[in-house]
C-alpha cells in the first residue's frame, strides 16, 4: 500500500542513468604493436574488470534513486482487512461533550482526555486524509471535513456542552458526512464515556457495514452523584399569599445511606425556603420544601443541592404562574332570576375574588370560552350538536367541565348514556374524604354528618376510569369525577339541583370551590435540553383569535440570564400561541416569556436526568450484547493517548516501510563510493 501513489512516476527516472551508462561505453581499436603481444592477456583482464566495475555503479545508482523514490512514495505494509481499499481515508471523530464529560478521569477531566485521543488520532493518519471531527453540539459548523491542521485546531477548541445525543443519532451524523466521500475508506471513532443511557444499543439500528467503526471509551473515576430529578406542586392553582408546598425528587446512584444533606429554593433569585434530605440507597429520595406564593403572573424557581465533583445538575430551573383567581363559565338554561342558577352563582362569589363567574345562556364561540377555566353546564335540556362539540374540545384542551342535570335528566345523553331517574327519597351514604376534592374542606373527617338529600338519582354505571366521590343509600353514583386523557375533567352530580337540599347543604359551597380551584392545572413549566415540544402560551380570557397574523401586532421574546434573548417562531393553536426556538437556547436555565414586552410564563430548562445516571457500559459486556444483535464488528482501543498511533498503524493505516528505503538509499550510495575510491586498491 502506497501513502502517495503518484511518486511512483518518478521511477520511470531511472531510464536517465542506464542511457548515460550506455553512451559512455567505448569501443576499442586495434592496433598492431610487434612488442607487447605479452599485453594481450592483461589487457582482456583490466577490460573484464573495468566492466564489472561500471556495472556495480549502475546498480548501486539505480537502487540509490529507486529507494528514495520508493521512499517518498509513502509505502506501508497494509493490514489483511484493508486490503484493497483505496489509499485515502476518510475519518469521522466524534468526540463527546456531553455534561457527564466534566467527570474526573485519571489524570484530568474526561473531556481532556477525550480531546488528546483525538489529538493522537488525527495525527496518527495522512496530512492527505480528509477529516471530520464534531461534538456533542451536533453544530452546522462540523458538518464539512477538515485538513489535519483545521482538524487540530478544531480539537483545541472543544468546549463541554449541555447536549448529550444518543450514539444512533452520532452515527448518522458521521455517516451523513462520510457519504460526501465517495472515493475514500471510510473510517468512524466515537471517543466517549460510553454512558448506558445514551448508548441503549437495543433500540438502535445496526450500524452501516460499509464505515470501519472505533469505540475508544475515556472512564471516569469511581465517585457518587446526586440530582434533582423532578419538582411538582401539591396543588394545581397557585394564588397569591398562599402557602405553597413544592415536592421535590431527589435521584442518586449512593452505595450508602447519607442523613442531613443541605436543599435550597429560590423563587426569582431570592432565597425562600431551606431544607434537607436523607439518602437511601437503591430508592430516589422525596422532600418537601414549603414557601408563600406572591403576586400575580410568572415567577422562576430554583431547586439547589450542593454535590462534587459532577455539579452540572445540581440546579433544577423551573417556572409557574401565580393566578389571581379562576375564570368560570356559567351555562344555564334556567334564567339568572331562578333560585338554583343564583345559588351557583352566589357559591362562586362567596370566593372572596378566588373565582371570577359569568353567567350565559348560550356557549360562546371556541376562542373566547377557550379563556376560562372552569364551565358548569346547568340545567341544559337538550344542548345542540355544535354546542357538546365545543364542551368536548374544552375539555380536551384542559379545562373543567361541571355538569348539573336539569330535573327532566335531558341533555346527559352525551356524558352518560340512556340515563333516567330512579325516584325515591335518601340520603348521601359515604363520601371520599381522602380524595384531592374534599381534603382541604375539612381539618378532621366528621363524625356525625348531616348528609344531602335528593328525591331522585341518575340511574348509571361508572365508567372504568370514573372516580365515584360520593354514594346514594341506593349505591348508584351521587357525585363522579371523569378524568379525560387530554387533562381535563369532568364532574357529574347525580341528582339535580331543583329537588333536595343539596343547594342549602353546608357541602355545596365547598365542593363547587374545590372544583374550580382544581379546575386547570397550574403545573410547574420544565423542558429538558433537546426537547422539540414546543411551548404553549394559553389564551387569555377575552383574548380573540387573530386569524394567523400573529406576527403584525405582537412581538414575542424569550429572555434568561447573562443578556440572553432570542424570538421564538409562533404559531396560533386552539390551546393558545405555540413558540418554538429551535437550538436557539442551548444552556439550562429559567427563561421568561414576552409578548410586547409583558411577561406572560417562565418556563425552566434543564438536563437530562439520564444523563445524570453516571453508569457506564463494561467494555466485555458492549461487546457481547453488539454480537449478541449481530452488529459488524466494532473495534474497542482502550489503550491510552500513547498507544495510539501504533493502533492506526496495525488495524488501519499499516506499518510505514519508508525509512527502510531511504536506508537502503544510503548504502548503496556507501557502496557506490566505495566502488569509486577503492577499487583499484582492491585490485592492485
Amino acid at each position: 500500500m502506497w501513502g502517495r501513489p503518484d511518486i511512483l512516476w518518478g521511477l520511470l527516472a531511472l531510464a536517465i542513468p542506464v542511457a548515460l551508462h550506455l553512451l559512455q561505453l567505448r569501443r576499442f581499436k586495434r592496433i598492431a604493436f610487434s612488442n607487447v603481444a605479452f599485453l594481450r592477456d592483461v589487457q582482456k583482464e583490466t577490460r573484464s574488470r573495468h566492466r564489472l566495475r561500471n556495472l556495480l555503479i549502475l546498480l548501486a545508482r539505480l537502487l540509490a534513486f529507486g529507494c528514495l523514490i520508493l521512499g517518498f512514495a509513502d509505502p506501508m505494509l497494509t493490514p489483511e482487512s484493508n486490503v484493497g481499499e483505496p489509499g485515502r481515508n476518510a475519518v469521522s471523530i466524534y468526540i463527546d461533550t456531553s455534561p457527564s464529560m466534566m467527570a474526573a478521569g485519571e489524570s484530568a477531566p474526561l473531556v481532556q482526555e477525550a480531546k488528546g485521543k483525538g489529538n493522537a488520532l488525527v495525527e496518527s493518519f495522512a496530512e492527505t486524509d480528509l477529516f471530520h471531527v464534531f461534538t456533542s453540539g451536533f453544530q452546522g459548523q462540523d458538518q464539512r471535513f477538515l485538513t489535519q491542521p483545521e482538524a487540530l485546531e478544531r480539537i483545541a477548541s472543544i468546549q463541554l456542552s449541555s447536549h448529550s445525543p444518543g450514539l444512533e443519532a452520532v452515527m448518522e451524523r458521521s455517516l451523513d458526512q462520510l457519504a460526501r466521500a465517495d472515493a475514500a475508506s471510510k473510517k468512524a471513532f466515537w471517543i466517549s464515556d460510553v454512558q448506558e443511557s445514551s448508548h441503549e444499543v437495543e433500540a438502535m439500528a445496526m450500524p452501516d457495514s460499509t464505515v470501519s467503526w472505533h469505540l475508544l471509551p475515556v472512564q471516569a473515576n469511581p465517585s457518587t452523584n446526586l440530582w434533582v430529578d423532578s419538582v411538582w406542586f401539591e396543588t394545581p392553582l397557585a394564588l397569591p399569599n398562599r402557602e405553597a408546598e413544592l415536592h421535590v425528587r431527589i435521584g442518586h446512584d449512593a452505595l450508602d445511606g447519607v442523613d442531613g444533606l443541605p436543599l435550597q429554593l429560590r423563587v426569582d433569585g431570592v432565597a425562600e425556603a431551606l431544607g434537607s434530605f436523607n439518602v437511601v440507597p437503591g430508592m430516589p429520595t422525596d422532600t418537601v420544601l414549603r414557601f408563600t406564593h406572591g403576586a400575580p403572573g410568572p415567577h422562576l424557581v430554583e431547586v439547589h443541592i450542593d454535590d462534587a465533583p459532577v455539579s452540572f445538575d445540581d440546579v433544577h430551573h423551573v417556572g409557574y404562574n401565580v393566578s389571581s383567581g379562576v375564570k368560570a363559565l356559567h351555562w344555564s338554561g334556567i334564567p339568572l332570576s331562578e333560585r338554583t342558577t343564583k345559588s351557583v352563582q352566589q357559591a362562586f362569589e362567596s370566593s372572596n375574588g378566588l373565582v371570577e363567574v359569568d353567567w350565559v345562556q348560550s356557549l360562546p364561540a371556541s376562542p373566547a370560552l377557550m379563556g376560562y377555566d372552569l364551565l358548569v353546564v346547568h340545567a341544559i335540556e337538550s344542548p345542540s350538536r355544535g354546542s357538546v362539540s365545543l364542551v368536548r374540545e374544552f375539555m380536551s384542551l384542559g379545562g373543567t367541565v361541571m355538569v348539573l342535570p336539569d330535573s327532566m335528566a335531558r341533555g346527559t345523553s352525551w356524558v352518560a348514556e340512556d340515563a333516567t331517574w330512579v325516584r325515591g327519597e335518601g340520603r348521601v351514604t359515604d363520601v371520599q374524604w381522602s380524595h384531592p376534592l374534599f381534603q382541604p374542606v375539612f381539618r378532621s373527617v366528621p363524625s356525625r354528618v348531616d348528609w344531602p338529600t335528593y328525591d331522585r338519582i341518575l340511574n348509571r354505571r361508572p365508567r372504568a376510569q370514573e372516580e365515584v366521590l360520593a354514594t346514594a343509600a341506593n349505591g348508584l353514583p351521587y357525585l363522579t369525577r371523569i378524568p379525560s386523557k387530554e387533562g381535563g375533567d369532568l364532574y357529574l352530580l347525580g341528582t339535580c339541583l331543583e329537588t333536595g337540599n343539596f343547594t342549602r347543604h353546608g357541602l355545596f359551597v365547598p365542593t363547587l370551590l374545590r372544583v374550580a380551584e382544581s379546575a386547570r392545572t397550574r403545573s410547574a413549566l420544565a423542558q429538558r435540553l433537546g426537547d422539540t415540544e414546543a411551548l404553549t402560551v394559553p389564551r387569555q380570557t377575552g383574548e380573540q383569535s387573530d386569524n394567523g397574523n400573529l406576527g403584525r401586532d405582537n412581538v414575542w421574546r424569550i429572555v434568561g440570564a447573562d443578556d440572553v434573548q432570542i424570538v421564538p417562531e409562533p404559531r396560533s393553536t386552539t390551546r393558545g400561541t405555540s413558540l418554538r426556538w429551535g437550538d436557539a437556547l442551548t444552556e439550562p436555565g429559567g427563561y421568561t416569556v414576552l409578548r410586547n414586552d409583558s411577561a406572560l410564563a417562565a418556563f425552566g430548562l434543564n438536563h437530562s436526568p439520564e444523563e445524570s445516571n453516571l453508569v457506564v457500559w463494561d467494555v466485555e459486556a458492549w461487546r457481547e450484547r453488539t454480537a449478541s444483535l449481530r452488529w459488524p464488528e466494532v473495534q474497542i482501543w482502550t489503550q491510552p493517548e500513547s498507544q495510539i498511533r501504533t493502533l492506526v498503524e496495525q488495524h488501519i493505516s499499516g506499518k510505514r516501510l519508508a525509512w527502510y528505503f531511504f536506508a537502503a538509499a544510503m548504502l548503496a550510495l556507501a557502496f557506490e563510493t566505495l566502488l569509486l575510491r577503492r577499487w583499484n586498491k582492491l585490485f592492485s
